[in-house]
């Protein structure tokens, strides 16, 4: 609930404001409007900071909110204490003025009433009485004793301004009750805001706080869990390490073997090669041992 109220800067008084001259009398009617004027003013320009400072006062930590509650609540007191103060003494001049206005013009009214007295008696003293006036001055005498002084009348019209000027005051009073009333359900509302939302603002954080417990215990759940992983994944790095090794070490011998095989064969090879060799010196040999023979037979007759 954005309640808008008279900002610390209301109280100030500006330099060519006190240097004019004020003035003497003012209507009651007129200092209310200007009066009112003034605040929608300052309640206009005040709804905007106001909505600004709630928007920025959300993110922040509680201690921070609770000081900036207290400094707000503490400048709503002084500035309602000014403005009120302001408003008192601005309708207690009004009053005043009023009252000064309601003399001058009852002091007013009775010189003329006086002034007109003094000329009818002049008049009625210059004017010859008949025996007709002498004779019904008896009977004038009751209506004129019916009829009031003028300073009755004075009596009865500074008692009716008194009464009109109490009214006044009662009713301004009453205003002005209804006003502080007003601020009072105001700021009682925006408490029980405050109350609801600081509770609200309770139970998010500790459904906040929950989640982070779950979030860390299953952070710590996945840590235990990596660290078999590991474990696990360093005895399978020996093993597959010893058996590498194993398998070297047999294909080594199996090589060892195949080459003492292959220089077996190699030896076997030249031996044959050179037993080949002696047997086509062999050969050799006898086809020339053979040819000789031949040619002998051929030419020897029987």
């Amino acid at each position: 609930m954005a309640t808008a109220v008279p900002s610390r800067f209301a109280v100030l008084s500006i330099d060519d404001d006190d240097r004019k001259p004020k003035k003497t009398q003012k209507n009651v009617t007129a200092g209310k409007t200007n009066q009112k004027s003034k605040n929608d003013k300052s309640k206009q320009q005040q709804q905007p900071k106001k909505d600004d400072k709630k928007k920025q006062n959300k993110g922040k930590k509680k201690k921070t909110n609770n000081n900036a509650n207290q400094q707000w609540e503490q400048w709503k007191q002084k500035d309602t204490m000014a403005v009120e103060g302001t408003f008192e003494q601005e309708l207690h001049q009004a009053i005043l003025l009023s009252k000064l206005a309601y003399e001058q013009q009852l002091v007013s009214a009775a010189r003329s009433e006086k002034e007109s007295n003094k000329k009818s008696g002049r008049k009625s003293k210059k004017a010859t009485m008949t025996l007709k006036e002498f004779n019904n001055m008896g009977s004038n005498t009751t209506t004129q004793n019916t009829t009031l002084p003028p300073e009755c009348n004075d009596t009865k019209l500074k008692e009716l301004g008194t009464e009109f000027f109490e009214r006044i005051e009662k009713a301004t009073k009453e205003e002005i009750t209804k006003e502080k009333e007003k601020d009072i359900f105001k700021a009682r509302l925006d408490k029980m805001d405050d109350v609801i939302t600081s509770a609200q603002l309770k139970v998010e954080v500790e459904k906040r706080d929950v989640i982070i417990h779950e979030l860390k215990s299953q952070v710590e759940h996945l840590k235990e869990e990596l660290i078999q992983v590991k474990e696990r994944n360093k005895k399978l790095y020996q093993i597959l390490s010893h058996g590498e090794m194993r398998d070297k070490a047999s294909v080594l011998a199996e090589v060892a073997k195949l080459q003492e095989i292959r220089d077996e064969l190699t030896s076997e090879v030249t031996s044959l090669h050179a037993q080949l060799e002696q047997e086509r010196s062999k050969t050799r040999t006898t086809n020339t041992d053979v040819k000789p023979s031949k040619q002998t037979v051929r030419f020897f007759p029987e």
